[in-house]
């Protein structure tokens, strides 16, 4: 099945999992995935939530600070975030540049 973002209403979602600022997303879902693309301004947030899937998270440009678990991870350009069923974490904007990535959630 092809995805094209760009056909996709954006959504600008307030305050995502209780986190900061405005996330503007581009959503599909179904009942085996919801994939996401997402922008995140500077200082913006997704607040700190439990998984029930397995998410993955790709930055497509920009830098995440993700706290998974207590511990903290800078995810930059081409790298992927992995958060397991029952792990807890949040994403963060810290940089001066928007964070644009890609949200996978497979259902387990």
């Amino acid at each position: 099945m092809k995805i094209n973002f760009n056909e996709l209403k954006e959504v600008d979602v307030s305050n995502m999992n209780c986190g900061n600022g405005i996330v503007k997303s581009r959503m599909f879902m179904n009942n085996e995935c919801k994939i996401i693309k997402a922008i995140l301004e500077q200082n913006a947030s997704m607040g700190k939530h439990t998984q029930k899937n397995n998410e993955f998270i790709y930055v497509i440009s920009g830098q995440a600070k993700v706290i998974i678990e207590d511990k903290e991870e800078i995810i930059n350009k081409d790298e992927i975030h992995y958060c397991p069923f029952g792990s807890t974490h949040e994403v963060w904007n810290n940089t001066n540049e928007d964070l644009v990535l890609l949200d996978i959630t497979v259902e387990k």
